[in-house]
């Protein structure tokens, strides 16, 4: 679907003189949601909500910070595809906490409790400034050490993790998993006909037209059952986050429309040669969305990478049992380089 994305987006370039004026009619910031009491969850794992400016608004983010640890190193981490820090993260962010790591688990502008308008706008490129503010905010912690950070992506997150890491040579390690790497290369599982695509157009460009009255967004759904309509359309896709987004989540399964035409030219796999960073890629060969060629091309090809494979399918990291194996194997990688 991303490699669709990609070529559709090109659309967008022709049409500036149409988008330009679209993008401003969004109205004001939507503003951040109010900062929730600090938690302790398992294993006397503190939790604080905290937000920070991003592209005229404020992101919100979780820091997981260990008990008895007066500066820990620190993880940043964002989700993959319209996700939001509440769904399966907590429990990758607890891992590495219980192993001495604090985890900084960021909404993207938009998205979750973080403010931005229009809502459920993806754009990699807004994503990618969000990364690199979160970064930013991590280092500036008087309750971490900002000078040993990694960043931590999934799926989208994991293509924006290495981007934002081919510009920074201060990192101590970079995981990614089931990592979007390579654009060019297509999923099984992400192209669903013609007609699809057309309806994708016609709803993005529905979608601008109502910016620019003032109205919108116009969403569509961001994984669909087989038989409906939406940017994924799997049956094991669907039924996997209709299981992990729970009722008091702030997920939700909608996009602006117009997402589709925001990914001109993003492709993470042109700057992977320049990261300097110890680099974790894990990774499954049964995974339909997310080729395991581009990782396994890039663990062979660049010195400091390193592959670790897992089952199921791309969605399967997100619950157990694969989960664990995944959350173990990154924060192994981890405390190895961040100690």
């Amino acid at each position: 679907m991303l490699r669709l994305a990609c070529l559709l987006g090109s659309l967008a370039s022709s049409a500036v003189l149409v988008a330009t004026p679209l993008g401003c009619a969004d109205g004001s910031q939507a503003p951040a949601a109010p900062i929730s009491p600090s938690v302790t969850v398992a294993d006397g794992i503190e939790r604080h909500d905290v937000r920070f400016a991003c592209g005229g608004t404020e992101c919100a983010a979780w820091l997981y910070r260990p008990g008895g640890v007066a500066k820990p190193p620190v993880v940043v981490m964002g989700h993959g595809f319209a996700g939001t820090r509440d769904v399966a993260l907590p429990r990758f962010a607890e891992r590495f906490a219980r192993a001495g790591l604090a985890a900084l688990v960021i909404d993207y502008r938009h998205f979750g409790a973080s403010g931005g308008s229009p809502r459920q706008l993806v754009d990699p490129w807004r994503q990618l400034e969000d990364w690199r503010v979160a970064l930013a905010h991590a280092r500036s912690r008087d309750d971490v050490d900002g000078a040993r950070v990694a960043l931590w992506g999934t799926s989208m997150g994991a293509g924006h993790a290495l981007l934002t890491a081919a510009d920074d040579d201060g990192l101590r390690a970079v995981v990614v998993q089931v990592p979007l790497i390579d654009t060019s290369l297509e999923g099984e599982a992400t192209f669903y006909g013609v007609s699809w695509v057309v309806r994708l157009l016609l709803h993005a460009w529905a979608d601008l037209f109502a910016s620019w009255l003032g109205r919108g967004p116009v969403l569509v759904p961001a994984i669909a059952p087989s038989g409906g309509f939406g940017m994924i359309v799997d049956d094991a896709a669907f039924a996997a986050f209709e299981k992990l987004a729970s009722p008091d989540s702030s997920y939700r399964n909608a996009v602006a429309a117009r997402s589709i035409l925001t990914f001109d030219e993003y492709n993470p796999a042109t700057r992977s040669a320049e990261i300097a960073a110890p680099i974790l890629l894990v990774a499954s060969r049964a995974d339909r969305f997310t080729p395991f060629a581009a990782a396994q091309q890039l663990a062979e090809s660049a010195a400091n990478a390193t592959l670790e494979e897992i089952e199921g399918d791309h969605f399967d990291v997100y619950s157990s049992p694969v989960l664990e194996r995944a959350a173990e194997l990154e924060a192994t990688f981890l405390v190895e380089h961040l100690r």
